[in-house]
């Protein structure tokens, strides 16, 4: 017990380290947002979305949760501390959940510190500033409940994931399934999108939200990858897979780990999605139990898949780099991409294209080793 306690508090130390020591200017969004929420400004919280300073292109609940902390500690706290920390509210429960996940005491803690010093959410939370560990928080949480039998929870928890990020919204089917009938089923369809659809109603009439936010760009990243079929008509490929899972799960008995069928749809949506580096961390802690229920045997398909998104962060903007620690070298944030630095010319496209193919191959071998069939094993929460 003493040797988690050590661990949480270096990790906790790392993670207050890294929110004063890098910065990112997405943060200025939810800075602007916390502002306006704690200043009253709430039912007309997109009317003041500005291009030139801050796009508030998230659901209001994000907005909210910022506008709580800037009104209990705005006068106290710099930007860094004020959007970051109140992120540990969220991401150490991860760790304790991924614990809970297993009866055996040596696995439990496995994941527990595979989670706190995992690199994908430390960028993420605490040098990007960006929320996604709260929909991940709650994806988690779903799956913990489900594995409790607690299916009416578990889709509620989903429901709070899909208000912050629409990302969960691909978990609803495989948490359906797993009901009896269909009565419970649609029951658990209703409660998924409770959470997401009180959240919104209030701004449904405002144009800038929907607009900004409610039909956002970022949105349709996951229909790019196709196949043409005539002059204006494709096979938009990750739909495709994802509606074939789903009938595939829909009718065959399933008895398999509700993780495994949470990790299947997000690891579709990754092969064909060119996505921004903080979203991986919804993956994350399904590849923490991954490894420690595969006994570490999995650990080279894990590390590609960590390789490919760090290289991955190279041919982004400079920003998301060695941009990100002005509080170091001011001189840092204004430092051009380490190819330009090194002058070395490369291709960004063909090297973008050979990290996703890499990291696809990892991910289909995954989908491949949790395909569901009649002859899984049942789940259990020994097996997380």
């Amino acid at each position: 017990m003493k040797k988690l306690w050590l661990v949480l508090i270096i990790g906790i130390s790392l993670r207050v380290f890294l929110s004063l020591s890098t910065f990112h200017s997405d943060i200025l969004a939810f800075k602007l947002g916390g502002e306006l929420i704690a200043s009253g400004k709430i039912l007309n919280l997109y009317d003041y979305s500005n291009p030139r300073l801050a796009v508030l292109n998230y659901p209001p609940l994000i907005y909210w949760f910022h506008g709580l902390f800037n009104f209990l500690f705005g006068w106290l706290l710099n930007t860094n501390l004020l959007v970051k920390l109140p992120y540990l509210m969220f991401d150490l429960p991860i760790g304790f959940l991924l614990m809970k996940l297993f009866n055996n005491e040596k696995q439990a803690k496995l994941a527990f510190v595979l989670w706190m010093f995992n690199p994908i959410s430390l960028y993420a939370t605490y040098m990007m500033g960006q929320f996604d560990i709260i929909p991940t928080f709650f994806v988690i949480l779903s799956v913990y409940f489900a594995l409790k039998d607690k299916l009416n929870w578990s889709a509620v928890s989903l429901g709070f994931g899909i208000a912050f990020k629409i990302f969960p919204v691909f978990l609803i089917i495989p948490l359906i399934i797993v009901a009896k009938n269909y009565r419970e089923r649609f029951k658990l369809l209703v409660l998924s999108f409770v959470p997401y659809l009180l959240s919104v109603l209030p701004y449904l009439s405002s144009q800038s939200f929907r607009t900004t936010a409610l039909f956002a760009n970022q949105n349709s990243k996951s229909f790019y990858a196709n196949i043409p079929v005539s002059g204006g008509e494709s096979i938009i490929l990750f739909p495709m897979f994802l509606l074939f899972f789903y009938l595939l799960i829909l009718n065959i008995r399933i008895k398999t780990n509700i993780w495994k069928l949470y990790t299947i749809p997000l690891l579709l949506f990754f092969i064909f999605t060119h996505y921004h580096p903080q979203w991986l961390i919804w993956l994350t802690p399904l590849l923490i139990v991954d490894l420690v229920v595969s006994g570490l045997k999995h650990i080279l398909v894990n590390i590609i898949i960590f390789l490919t998104w760090f290289f991955s962060l190279f041919f982004f903007d400079p920003s998301l780099t060695v941009g990100m620690f002005p509080a170091i070298a001011g001189s840092l944030q204004n430092m051009p991409s380490i190819w330009t630095f090194l002058k070395i010319n490369i291709d960004y496209n063909l090297a973008r294209s050979f990290l996703q193919t890499a990291f696809s191959a990892s991910a289909l071998f995954l989908i491949y080793q949790y395909f569901p069939n009649e002859q899984s094993s049942s789940s259990n929460k020994k097996d997380g």
